[in-house]
């Protein structure tokens, strides 16, 4: 009979203390929600593949910032670490939704930016190529004047 109960009463307790953060901390209890539903909303009109992708980068990044957290601390405690973790993989995960969500809403303001970066700096090559090209080949005429 515990067995049967036992799911039931930990949804009961959770939403009690639901309950209770609610009235007892309302900014927190608002930072969460805001937290879920951007999140949602955020992740809502991506692919699958997009949001697989997502979550491999983000374990990447995560797992490679903990390890050098703590290596750096020289602390190994298994329950921090795993803390730290789940922190640094919600903040991450959500940072690179945003990222790929404004990537694909603004991709063309993003080419022609990249585009003009790209012919700004070839420009750029061009003209410093031929000027020391020049410099080069007439250090006579120069030393001559």
């Amino acid at each position: 009979m515990k067995r049967l109960l036992a799911p039931f009463i930990g949804i009961a307790a959770f939403l009690i203390l639901i309950f209770f953060l609610s009235y007892i901390f309302p900014p927190l209890m608002e930072f969460l929600a805001w937290w879920f539903l951007a999140k949602e909303t955020v992740s809502a009109p991506l692919s699958t593949g997009q949001t697989v992708l997502i979550d491999i980068i983000t374990h990447i990044i995560t797992y490679i910032s903990v390890g050098a957290i703590f290596g750096f601390l020289g602390w190994f405690d298994k329950k921090a670490m795993h803390y730290a973790y789940v922190a640094i993989s919600e903040v991450v995960s959500l940072g690179l939704l945003v990222l790929l969500r404004f990537i694909i809403d603004y991709y063309w303001i993003i080419f022609i930016i990249l585009g003009v970066l790209i012919v700004t700096a070839v420009t750029l090559f061009v003209i410093l190529r031929t000027k020391d090209k020049n410099d080069n080949e007439n250090p006579k005429e120069e030393e001559e004047e």
